[in-house]
């Protein structure tokens, strides 16, 4: 069964738990997408973000789309969701509403309250109260849960154990790949070894990329795939000698803005606040 589907539709109202950004004007914002949330009721529509874009006469949720409103199942499973450590919002769903195992997709939905981090600025959390006159603010999430306590179903599953082995091999292949596009081409054609390495990893990223670009149609499949052809441009580099940092400004540029993102979360009284999108869409349709 998968995190947000899998479990025959249900019918009544689900309470879960989910994130927002917040920008300037105090709305609340989706994760990856610019349709703001309206006070009270918000009906959802097919148009999911990782797909063609485009608006579809079906049921929402479906099985075989993406499209809904998600809400996490228990505050463990929303820990996962770095957003969470900002933004919390207990939210009502009702309509149409699919389960899985981390919690649910619906039609419809409604934020009942919303925790805020300490460090958000006072005259954000005024917006945002004035924004959602129908949401309870809260400065303590333990007592947002237990006077807003989340629905449990049966197909919530356990958060599994976070495996750190898994990361760290993972984060030393992909130094060890860096590491293969700095080297010169005269020490990879030197040691057989390297040379062979080097080729392999070229050949696997550039049929991922291609495959990634080509075969896939959805804007996540093409992001990863931007992704990954600067890794390629990063791995040939070698063979352009000097001129081939150009090569690599791509996958430098992305590291300097990942760096410089972390190093700002770490900034005493930080609190991300986003900038207001020029065109605001919003994600429901008052009925």
């Amino acid at each position: 069964m998968k995190p947000f589907c899998g479990a025959e539709p249900l019918v009544g109202e689900i309470v879960g738990l989910r994130t927002f950004r917040v920008d300037e004007s105090g709305t609340l914002l989706p994760l990856y997408s610019n349709l703001a949330w309206y006070d009270g009721v918000n009906t959802a529509t097919c148009a999911p973000p990782t797909g063609d874009g485009q608006r579809h006469d079906r049921d929402v949720p479906s099985a075989d789309c993406e499209c809904g409103f998600y809400a996490y199942g228990t505050p463990e499973a929303a820990s996962a969701n770095r957003g969470t450590r900002y933004v919390q919002a207990v939210v009502s769903c009702w309509g149409r509403v699919i389960a899985g195992t981390q919690g649910v997709r619906a039609e419809h939905a409604r934020i009942d309250a919303l925790w805020l981090h300490p460090n958000v600025p006072v005259w954000v959390r005024r917006r945002v109260a004035g924004a959602y006159p129908s949401a309870r603010m809260f400065t303590d999430r333990d007592l947002m849960l237990a006077q807003f306590p989340l629905s449990t179903l049966y197909c919530y599953e356990p958060e599994p154990p976070r495996r750190v082995l898994p990361r760290v091999a993972a984060a030393g292949a992909s130094a060890a790949l860096l590491g293969l596009g700095l080297l010169p081409e005269s020490i990879l054609h030197a040691s057989s070894l390297l040379w062979g390495l080097w080729l392999s990893a070229t050949v696997a990223v550039a049929v991922l990329a291609g495959w990634l670009l080509t075969a896939a149609h959805g804007i996540g499949h093409v992001a990863a795939g931007a992704l990954t052809a600067g890794v390629l441009a990063w791995l040939l580099a070698p063979v352009f000698g000097l001129p081939g940092w150009l090569l690599r400004a791509p996958v430098l540029r992305g590291l300097v803005v990942m760096g410089g993102g972390y190093l700002l979360t770490l900034r005493p009284g930080y609190f991300p606040v986003v900038r207001s999108p020029s065109e605001k869409a919003f994600c429901g349709v008052r009925p």
